[in-house]
Order: structure tokens, then C-alpha cells, then sequence
């Protein structure tokens, strides 16, 4: 052991570390507040599940992997108490002896605490072992698996080559010892036991040399490793667990609420950012967990989130001086370029449908979609760069109150014979308060889904109003595509007449206006109790207020919209009601559930042209015309849609597939599969149809419109 070698390395690598880490952490502490101490307990909890437990790293459709992973880390965690214990070793021949040899006279009086470190030792061995299968593991992945995710990279291997050094010179070094107190095998070290009981046919002194240069090898790796994270994709090792801890505690389809009386108009420059947005990019693990199902890179358009995180971070790290002090590349201050047109392209930051799989697969809770529609507020709202076509949407929402820019005088024609109750009428007290959408009032065909489930509401005696020609968009399209001032002004205007008329719960047959009347309204003062149509149906189903007897033979599959399914984690409602159908035989697609891949709509790219790649809906319905055709026929080869090596291959299926209905809960969904049916000529092969058109036809009518009364007030207790 060498004391002055040991501090002299100690010295120079944790030196160089500070150095790094200043600047690495001067750039978040340049970057705008954000407050996300709130809720402990929770953050506490998410910690330990996702960051220490390492959760999401085991999800179904990664979970090889995602255990090798878990081995390493479980093994770096073990690690980091024993490299301690070297360091000490390396100051002291005391703790050499003591650490080394559980016979030594010094831990006599000290049974209990000998047995605690047998039990660290073998806990020690068992986790370095599981490390190099890791390791072997991934280097066959990276070299021969070769996922589409995972980016040809040398420092995977230098890391790879790092850390299975790291493992095999604490076997060397543990062995070396063995061998000098020519010890027999021991039960807590069984790895490091079957290692010294090789090394006793080597001559000592090569046994001794070993061992000396497997203890200076150690400390020497995880000193330069140390150095190498916060320069290189392994950075997380550093900031991940904050990260996951630092994580939202809001849903997943909330966006954040500007203030924009202190001009709060969206992130221009890196230092319009949070510090938290910047903690995301330092803590990306480049995995590439976020491509698999994402509509923008499967389908070849300008973003996937790992390039976006690694060329903001990229930007970070080389412009740190910049960031900090405000001088430039040429020594002379300067303002910060902004974001957009620097770092990043204008139609990376306009392609994403916000479907949220990139956050939901994400291991360390990376926030993209904030980040994103904060980058779209500032083209919107300062510098008014947007996609032509969605000006009118802008103005039709300000003028008319709906998209697609409509006479608001035509906002009830699609119940003109419906005689229904409208809030406020002097009727009432209601129940609900059906928000029928922009869709369910303006388009042709959402408007027979709107006309279903005023079917389904009569027969089951739900006390329900419209707002009639008085309901206004909710502003949802607006807030997603950037333009923050037009939704704040819909969003006050709507609750402030709500809460007037006394509404306590709202019905939505769209997830994007659930989404936001339940996560964004809040904000705002709206406090509803807000329920899906398709858990509304469900729920009347289950009390048994009605009763559906009408035989549909067919084959079904469902698609789930993204705010229901994973922004809101409404999978099984609609599920259970299209079960409840006699003679529909339901079949799940592969992306279906968390895995369920985007139509292309979300993000405001409904109103968007789709002028790069191939079609997200076409991807989309291919699938569903290859489940169909797979249930009908299961001999029938069915390109795997999650393959790792080329995900989303069903995009090439050209076929027109089998015969069935697609069942839909989202207009947005509904518009954009009708498309693709159209596009694709699978007019006669596949039906589009809501899950409320379905029930409605299936449903047996029991009540007559003398019993129940269009204007019925009081909801009846379940039959």
C-alpha cells in the first residue's frame, strides 16, 4: 500500500472532477427556477421504485436488457461501498488486514460486525459475477443484436471495457489475498474463492504481482471512469437518480402554466430553460427506448428525442462560458442564439404528435413534450414562425370558437331534433354537463357518435344538459400547438361560465378535451369531476342500466388514443364495454395498451400538413389490416411491429389485410384511420367506428321517450 500514490491520484482526479462538474452545474444554475421540492413522500417513493428498484428498466418489451442493465447496476451500487473500502486500504495497512483477511486477530470481540461484512462480501461476489454476464451480454448486443435504438458508439465499449475490468482486478485482487493466507474456499466470497483457488498454481510471486496490479488497476478505472461521465453518454450515472426524483408529480398529459403577465411567451434560448429541462438532458441515457414506438421516427420524420437531448446537451457543454458569463465563441459578449435555427431545426420542434411514449418509456423520467411546446410558444407567440396552415385553425378558434372556423350559430344543428335540455334553460338541477366537443358539433361524422351516446344517455336515465350554441372550444389544439395566450383566454372564459351555472361534472366523448378539462382546467379554477365516455358506458353497463342484446358478428380491434390511454391510463373501460357486445370477437393489435402507437393527430398535428416520411395513419391502419388478417388466418406471416431491429416494419404492408371494424374513442383518431382506410382502398375491408356507435346499435332500447323525458332531471338509481 501507497499512501502518497493513493492522495496524489485522489488529488488529480477529484481536482479535474470539480473542474468539470463547475461548469456542468454553472449552466443549470444559469437556467430559470422551477420549484420541485413539493410532495416528498412521492418523490421519495418514485425514487426507490424507479431509481433504486430500477423499474421501467424490466418493462415487457425491453426486458432482457433492461436486467442486464440492472445487474451492472446493482453491482456499481455494491461497488461504490467496497472501492471506499480500497481507497481506505490504500491509507491504511490496518484496514488492508482487516478487510482482507476475516481471520485476522483484529476482528476478535467483533463477531457481529464480521458476520455483517461476510454477508456485504458475498452479497459483493454475487453482484460482480452477475456484472460480467452484463457486460458479455451487452457487447454481444451492441455487436451483433444491433437494435435499431441503440446508436454504433465506441464509448459504449470503452464503458463496457471499464466496468468488466472493474469486476475481474476486485476478483485478482480479492484472490491475490487467498492465496497469501492460503485459505481455503469461503462461502461468503465463493467468486473471489474460485479465483484464488486458480491463482494458488501460479508461484507466488505472480500471484502477489496480481493482485498488487489488479488493486492499482481498480482505483486507477474508477478514478479516470469518474472523470469520463460528466464528458461523455454516461452522465446519468451522475444525474440519474435525481433526475428521477426531481420528476413531475402532475400527470403525464398536464402541460405547465405560463404566466404571461410577466411575459413568461416560451423558451427562446437554453436560458429561458429550467434547470430542470437541462438536468433531462444531462440525464439522458441515450438508450433510444423512446424510438421504439415513436410516430415521428418510425415513420421517418425530423425528431426522435435522444438526438434532440444529445444535440441540446451537446450545446450545453460547448458553449458553457457562453451560457455562464455571456461571451461568445470569439471572447465577445453576445446574446444567446436562440434554440430554434441554432441547435435545433423549425420542423423538429413542429413534428411531434405528443403521444407521450417517449416519457413513458423513458428510465430516468425525461420531460420532452414541456420542453417542445415551450420551444412552440415562443415561435408562436413572439416570433409568429409557424406552419401556414394552422392560422386559421388560430382564427377560427378566436372567431368562432371552434378549428375548423364554423358558424357558431350552427354549434347545436347536429341535435336540431333531439329536444335536448340546455344548462341554464331554467331546467335542471343536471347531473352532467355534456362538453360535446368541436367535433361532436361540427364534423359529419363524430356528429352520429354525439347523437349515439344522447341514445345511451336517455336509455339509462342520465341527467345531462348541453351547453347548446353557448359551448366554445376548449382550446386544447391552441395550447398544443403554441399558441398559449388563445387557450388561457378560452380555458378563463369557459370555467368562469361553468362555475356560474353551478357544473359539477363533465361528460367528453374526446380525450383531448378530458384531458384538459380534468389535468389543465384545475389551473384555472375549474374543478370538475370529469369522466370519458367510454368509462361512463362502463359504468352503466356494470349497474346494469342498460343492456346491450343486439349480435354483432365480427371480427374488432381497438385502438387506443394516446390521451386516454397513456396520458390518463384508461386502457380497460373501453375494453371492457366493446366485451360486453355479444358476437364481437375483440383482438388486441401488438402496439396496443402502453405500447399502442399514435394515429398522428396529437400535438396539434391534426391541422398539419404531413409533408416528410410516410404517413403515421398508414402506418397505423396497415396494422390493423395485418391483425385482422392474423386473426382470420393465423398461418399467415405478421411482420412483428415491435421488432427491435426495424420497429413499426408493418409500415411496408401493402396488402389489403383482413375484414373488420377498428373501434376508435377520439374524433381526432377516428378523422385520421377514416383517412387511411380511404387512402389505402380498404373502404370494403375495414370499418371505422366509435365505441358509443357500437354500443348504441347493440343496446336494447327498454325506456320509451314517455318515460324518460328529454329534460330529465334526476338520474335513477342503477336498475
Amino acid at each position: 500500500m501507497s499512501p502518497i500514490i493513493t492522495g496524489l491520484l485522489l488529488t488529480i482526479a477529484l481536482s479535474v472532477f470539480v473542474m468539470i462538474m463547475a461548469g456542468r452545474a454553472g449552466v443549470l444554475l444559469a437556467m430559470k427556477g422551477e420549484n420541485r421540492l413539493n410532495n416528498i413522500p412521492f418523490r421519495a417513493m418514485q425514487l426507490v421504485r424507479f431509481g433504486l428498484g430500477q423499474k421501467r428498466l424490466v418493462d415487457p418489451e425491453e426486458f432482457t436488457p433492461g436486467l442486464m442493465h440492472v445487474f451492472i447496476y446493482a453491482a456499481f451500487m455494491v461497488l461504490t461501498v467496497r472501492t471506499l473500502m480500497l481507497f481506505t486500504m490504500g491509507f491504511s495497512s490496518t484496514a488492508l488486514a482487516l478487510l482482507s483477511d476475516m481471520t485476522d486477530p483484529l476482528w476478535d470481540g467483533y463477531g457481529f460486525l464480521q458476520g455483517i461484512y461476510k454477508v456485504f462480501l458475498l452479497v459483493k461476489d454475487v453482484a460482480a459475477t452477475l456484472a460480467v454476464l452484463g457486460v458479455g451480454y451487452f457487447f454481444f448486443f451492441r455487436s451483433k443484436v444491433k437494435p435499431d435504438r441503440v446508436t454504433p458508439s465506441w464509448e459504449a465499449y470503452l464503458i463496457l471495457g471499464f466496468i468488466g475490468a472493474l469486476m475481474v482486478t476486485e476478483f485478482f485482487f480479492g484472490g491475490s489475498h487467498i492465496v497469501a493466507q492460503n485459505a481455503s474456499f469461503a462461502w461468503w466470497e465463493p467468486a473471489t474463492s474460485v479465483v484464488g483457488m486458480a491463482m494458488k498454481g501460479l508461484p507466488p510471486t505472480v500471484a502477489h504481482v496480481l493482485g498488487v496490479a489488479g488493486y492499482w488497476t481498480h482505483v486507477t478505472i474508477i478514478l479516470v471512469f469518474l472523470n469520463f461521465l460528466p464528458v461523455g453518454k454516461h452522465f446519468h450515472i451522475i444525474t440519474g437518480l435525481p433526475n428521477v426524483f426531481f420528476q413531475r408529480t402532475t400527470p403525464n398529459g398536464k402541460l405547465g402554466t405560463p404566466n404571461l403577465e410577466k411575459e413568461e411567451f416560451g423558451t427562446a434560448t437554453v436560458k429561458d430553460m429550467t434547470w430542470k429541462q437541462g438536468l433531462d438532458l444531462y440525464s439522458c441515457t441515450e438508450c433510444g427506448r423512446c424510438q421504439t414506438h415513436c410516430p415521428t421516427y418510425i415513420t421517418g420524420k425530423p425528431l426522435t428525442h435522444k438526438a434532440v437531448n444529445q444535440d441540446l446537451k451537446h450545446w450545453l457543454w460547448e458553449n458553457e462560458r457562453w451560457i455562464e458569463e455571456g461571451y461568445g465563441p470569439n471572447g465577445v459578449k453576445e446574446p444567446l442564439p436562440e434554440i430554434v435555427g441554432s441547435a435545433l431545426k423549425p420542423e423538429t420542434v413542429w413534428a411531434c404528435t405528443s403521444c407521450g411514449w417517449c416519457e413513458t418509456a423513458c428510465p430516468v423520467f425525461i420531460e420532452n413534450i414541456p420542453r417542445l411546446i415551450d420551444m412552440r410558444r415562443y415561435q408562436v407567440q413572439v416570433k409568429a414562425e409557424f406552419p401556414p396552415e394552422i392560422q386559421r385553425v388560430f382564427e377560427g378558434i378566436e372567431r368562432q370558437g371552434n378549428p375548423w372556423g364554423l358558424g357558431q350559430d350552427r354549434r347545436d344543428e347536429w341535435a336540431e331534433d333531439l329536444a335536448l335540455p340546455t344548462w341554464g334553460d331554467g331546467g335542471g338541477p343536471y347531473e352532467y354537463l355534456f362538453f360535446v366537443g368541436c367535433a361532436g358539433s361540427y364534423d359529419d361524422k363524430q356528429k352520429k357518435v354525439s347523437r349515439a351516446l344522447v341514445k345511451i344517455l336517455r336509455e339509462a336515465g342520465v341527467s345531462f344538459a348541453t351547453l347548446s350554441k353557448q359551448e366554445v372550444c376548449n382550446g386544447e389544439s391552441a395550447r398544443r400547438m403554441g399558441n398559449e395566450y388563445l387557450y388561457q383566454t378560452m380555458a378563463k372564459m369557459n370555467v368562469e361560465s361553468w362555475n356560474g351555472l353551478g357544473v359539477k361534472a363533465v361528460i367528453t366523448q374526446c380525450p383531448h378535451c378530458f384531458n384538459t378539462i380534468k389535468n389543465e382546467y384545475p389551473e384555472f379554477g375549474g374543478d370538475y369531476r370529469v369522466i370519458n365516455h367510454t368509462q361512463l358506458i362502463n359504468d352503466l353497463l356494470n349497474e346494469k342500466r342498460i343492456k346491450l342484446s343486439q349480435v354483432m358478428n365480427s371480427k374488432l380491434t381497438y385502438h387506443d388514443p394516446c390521451y386516454l390511454g397513456r396520458h390518463n391510463g384508461v386502457y380497460d373501460a373501453p375494453r371492457e364495454v366493446l366485451k360486453a357486445i355479444p358476437g364481437l370477437e375483440v383482438v388486441e393489435m401488438q402496439r396496443s395498451k402502453r405500447e399502442g402507437f399514435c394515429c398522428g393527430a396529437g400535438g396539434g398535428r391534426m391541422w398539419m400538413e404531413e409533408h416528410i416520411g410516410t404517413r403515421i395513419n398508414h402506418n397505423r391502419i396497415n396494422e390493423v389490416a395485418l391483425t385482422l388478417q392474423h386473426s382470420a388466418d393465423p398461418s399467415t406471416p405478421y411482420p412483428d411491429a415491435t421488432d427491435k431491429k426495424k420497429p413499426g416494419q408493418v409500415g411496408d404492408y401493402k396488402d389489403k389485410g383482413g375484414a373488420g371494424v377498428v373501434a376508435v374513442a377520439c374524433p381526432f383518431c377516428s378523422t385520421m384511420l377514416k383517412d387511411a382506410v380511404n387512402d389505402t382502398g380498404r373502404e370494403e375491408n375495414i370499418q371505422v367506428k366509435d365505441i358509443t356507435e357500437l354500443v348504441a346499435d347493440a343496446m336494447e332500447i327498454r325506456r320509451s321517450p314517455a318515460t324518460v323525458a328529454p329534460s330529465a332531471t334526476v338520474s335513477p338509481k342503477p336498475e
